[in-house]
């Protein structure tokens, strides 16, 4: 499966008021330096208060470091692999070059689904914006939609010192549940020990 079809898009400056309340109660959006929180909607506002920014998360094309990813196997398993990714001077970099190899390689994705961004917030939080192909072209099923989000966060919790929780937007919006099961308003952290496969296979 290629990446071609979930090239990522910038959504910074298109998210909706309500994705800025969710990110500023994740600590993604600090106050200024006058004490209050970014207007709503005040686009630039926002871009300059994010925790960092497009710019900081460029690559180091001649680098390369060791993460771990956990991606849903064939036996319906989270499986460890250790992976190789271009260095990058921050954790966001680090994080969206995480999040989009699962998305391509973790079998519970939708193929059209696109990662539009990933914000990382100074108290641990690790925000991800998908497009609305997460849930429409979901498979559905408890299983299924634990899989999907552990995937992502158990990958990000363990890869990454700086993140302790993970949550999920949909074209900038909160909702409810992935496909009917699984309740998407709180984080995510490590997965339970019955997703994951140990070394030889098995149920950890």
């Amino acid at each position: 499966m290629t990446s071609a079809r979930r090239r990522r898009t910038s959504g910074t400056a298109f998210l909706p008021a309500v994705a800025v309340g969710v990110l500023a109660a994740c600590g993604v959006f600090p106050a200024d330096e006058s004490g209050s929180a970014p207007a709503p909607g005040d686009a630039a506002t926002v871009a300059r208060a994010g925790a960092e920014t497009a710019a900081s998360a460029i690559q180091d094309p001649e680098a390369l470091e060791g993460a771990r990813l956990f991606a849903a196997g064939p036996d319906g398993l989270l499986h460890a692999r250790d992976v190789e990714l271009p260095r990058f001077p921050t954790t966001r970099g680090r994080a969206e070059a995480l999040v989009q190899r699962i998305v391509d390689e973790s079998g519970t994705f939708p193929e059209e689904v696109q990662v539009l961004d990933v914000f990382v917030s100074g108290r641990g939080v690790a925000v991800i914006n998908f497009t609305l192909d997460l849930l429409e072209g979901h498979s559905g099923g408890l299983h299924a939609e634990e899989l999907t989000v552990y995937s992502l966060s158990h990958t990000l919790v363990e890869s990454l010192p700086a993140i302790a929780e993970v949550r999920l937007l949909v074209e900038g919006r909160e909702t409810e549940t992935l496909a009917g099961h699984l309740d998407l308003r709180s984080g995510f952290g490590r997965a339970p020990e019955r997703l994951l496969a140990d070394a030889d296979g098995g149920r950890g």
